[in-house]
């Protein structure tokens, strides 16, 4: 039992001054309201080239091993160039540019699994 109503409120999830709800959320639909959950539709949408290569590979070839992915930076500091090549068993198939690492690579990737669908590609 608790020695003061205070420490009950808090214990149910309340706060012991105001007693509204918090820890996982504000309680009043506030995420939903404000746009926060609109993320988990727009990531959803975006392709994962790269996984979906890793897929291809495992389903076609029944193995990955032969699959490598190399990066390198131009630039100053600030404004960083990077440049992601694919190879697959030591046969370049994609190559892709970008601000960010992760958007080169997915790029590069995506390059690489269209040039890897195309019959008689791969070995």
């Amino acid at each position: 039992m608790a020695r003061y109503t205070q420490d009950q409120n808090y214990r149910n999830g309340r706060s012991r001054r105001s007693g509204q709800q918090h820890a996982h959320g504000r309680g009043d639909g506030y995420n939903t309201q404000h746009g926060q959950d609109e993320h988990v539709a727009l990531d959803q949408q975006i392709p994962h080239h790269r996984m979906q290569l890793n897929n291809f590979l495992q389903h076609r070839f029944r193995t990955t091993q032969g699959l490598r992915i190399d990066s390198s930076s131009t630039g100053p500091g600030h404004a960083l160039q990077w440049t992601v090549i694919v190879y697959f068993q030591d046969n370049e198939y994609g190559r892709g540019e970008g601000a960010t690492k992760a958007f080169a690579t997915e790029i590069a990737c995506q390059f690489a699994l269209q040039a890897l669908m195309q019959p008689g590609n791969g070995h």
